[in-house]
This record gives structure tokens, C-alpha cells and sequence, in this order.
């Protein structure tokens, strides 16, 4: 009988798992510090990310503190030089458009979308939008859009061309978006740039269901289903 090797890389998972929890633990201190800035109401939406961003830092104890200075003397503070951001794989040639390969892995969970999303540009995350679709990001968001999410998402379909396949899917993904817990806490920290950037994707989207407004009937999306997105999301 032929032997197979059936061995197991015990580092590899190990590795494996030692990322999952640390990207859990993350997820979950990032969500204690929101809650924590809405009950602190905080004034401006610049200061609730801060928050969260430092969520990871502690205080110093005595011993700590005493070793920085010590530390500091006759040395310079130098901050960490932020790394590039990774482009996801586009899959095309050299004509700068961009679409998502479709052996791309799908995440299947908020930690994973993020991790995903947070290396990538505009266009791509757009591109990264369309792969997952819709229902998918709907499910993923349901219990909680992560913070600086919305708007993110906002700028990036605001890239969408106006065709009828595009204006669907916004129509789609905001309908989604919008039946998220806390979808109205995730409104009121858009910032004036991102309220400004989801006006125009709004009406760019009016405009568009002018030019194609039987095919997108077609699909049930009516005047009445734009009027619809424009009550939930502008307030």
C-alpha cells in the first residue's frame, strides 16, 4: 500500500492561529473604545478615531516612565515611517484599469474584510466592493459597521461609473448598509467631507436613473427607492 504524508506543520498553524487571535483581540478593543467615546460624547468625529486608533496603548507604570527619560536623553524621537499601502491584485494588464481576480479569497468575516480593505486605494477598494458584493458586505456589517468605514465606502462608490449595472449595485449596498445595527451612530460621525461626498453620490445616482430609468425599473429600483436612500442617509 503507498504511504502518504500525512504530516502536519504544527508551526505553520500555530502562526496561523497566533494572527487570528491578535486580529480578534484587536476588533474587540477597537469596539470596547467606541462605545467608550459615545458614552464620553466625544465633540467631533476627529477625536472618536483617535480614540480608537489608541486604543491599543496603555499607561506607564513608575519603572516604565523613569526608563524613558533615561532614554530620551541625548537621543532624538523618531516616529515610524508609514508603510505603503499594498494594492490589491488588480488581474489586468498595463492600462491602469482595475478589477479584482476571481480566485481572490472572499473574507467571510468583519476581521478579514478590514484587513483587506485597509491596504487598499480608492479604485481597488471600489474593485473589492463589486467582488464581494452586496449581499456579502450586507452580512458581514450587520451587527456593526466598523468606525470610518461608511464613509470610506461612500468615496469609493462615488468612483462608480453610471451605468445601470453600477447604480444596482450602490443602490444594493446602501439598502444593505442602511439595515446595519447603529447604522444612524455610524451617520452622525461622518465628517462635513464625507456628508458632502455622500450628497453627491446621491445625486449622481438621481441623475443616472434618468438615463436608464426602465432598466432600472426592471430591477424594482424606482424615484421612490432613491427618495428612500436619501431619507436614511441624509439627516
Amino acid at each position: 500500500m503507498e504511504e502518504t504524508d500525512d504530516t502536519i506543520d504544527f508551526e505553520a498553524l500555530e502562526a496561523e492561529l497566533d494572527a487570528a487571535i491578535q486580529e480578534d483581540a484587536k476588533y474587540w478593543r477597537e469596539n470596547d473604545a467606541k462605545l467608550r467615546a459615545v458614552e464620553q460624547r466625544v465633540a467631533t468625529y476627529d477625536e472618536f478615531r483617535e480614540l480608537v486608533k489608541a486604543s491599543h496603548l496603555k499607561p506607564l507604570d513608575k519603572t516604565e516612565k523613569l526608563n524613558n527619560l533615561q532614554a530620551k536623553k541625548g537621543s532624538i524621537w523618531n516616529s515610524l515611517a508609514s508603510k505603503k499601502k499594498q494594492r490589491f491584485e488588480p488581474g489586468t494588464s498595463q492600462s491602469g484599469s482595475s478589477s479584482v481576480q476571481h480566485d481572490q479569497h472572499i473574507p467571510t468575516t468583519t476581521v478579514e474584510f478590514m484587513r483587506q480593505w485597509r491596504a487598499l486605494d480608492v479604485r481597488d477598494r471600489l474593485s473589492l466592493l463589486k467582488y464581494v458584493g452586496s449581499t456579502k458586505i450586507g452580512q458581514l456589517m450587520k451587527s456593526e459597521i466598523p468606525v470610518g468605514m461608511l464613509g470610506e465606502i461612500l468615496q469609493a462608490l462615488l468612483e462608480l461609473p453610471s451605468n445601470t449595472s453600477d447604480v444596482i449595485f450602490a443602490v444594493r449596498l446602501l439598502e444593505a448598509l442602511a439595515e446595519a445595527k447603529r447604522f444612524n451612530l455610524s451617520l452622525q460621525f461622518l465628517s462635513s467631507v464625507e456628508k458632502a461626498t455622500c450628497e453627491q453620490l446621491l445625486e449622481k445616482m438621481s441623475s443616472s436613473f434618468q438615463n436608464c430609468q426602465q432598466d432600472l425599473g426592471e430591477e424594482g429600483i424606482t424615484e421612490w427607492t432613491l427618495c428612500e436612500l436619501k431619507n436614511k442617509y441624509i439627516k
